[in-house]
């Protein structure tokens, strides 16, 4: 299969996500209609506002392969990396956080705060994820220069 099926392909495969990721957004957004229960309307929030930013993130990789192509210099990294190192550090302070907030839950039977810091937690290693692949795609830039 050649590059150009190969990104067909995928784009094909992207605008059938977007399809997902619209009736998500659709279904989260009946549910909180239809629900007066903070929990479920929090969590469906939550749904709702990732699958929104993922069609988003689905349209730039699509604008990436049929508009313009995607560009990353070492120059632009290099210009923001300070805050970015900051912002890692930020980072490592709301995992100390985290920590701390499943300390304080430890042995209760606050099951609704567990699951939502449960979920934060999850979220900031996301963060931490995404911030450490962007290191190494600098690390490689300069290995590569």
């Amino acid at each position: 299969m050649s590059t150009k099926e190969k990104q067909d392909q995928l784009v094909e495969i992207l605008r059938s996500w977007q399809h997902v990721e619209n009736k998500s957004v659709a279904q989260a957004a009946d549910i909180i209609d239809r629900s007066p229960n903070p929990v479920i309307r929090m969590i469906m929030e939550i749904i709702q506002r990732d699958s929104a930013f993922h069609f988003r993130v689905e349209q730039f990789i699509i604008d990436s392969i049929e508009k313009q192509a995607v560009t990353l210099t070492p120059d632009d990294l290099a210009q923001v990396w300070g805050a970015i190192e900051a912002h890692i550090e930020a980072e490592r302070r709301t995992g100390e956080l985290v920590a701390g907030a499943e300390k304080a839950l430890a042995g209760t039977r606050n099951v609704v705060q567990h699951f939502l810091i449960s979920y934060l937690a999850h979220d900031e290693k996301k963060h931490d994820q995404l911030l450490e692949d962007l290191g190494s795609i600098k690390r490689g830039m300069y290995k590569s220069a």
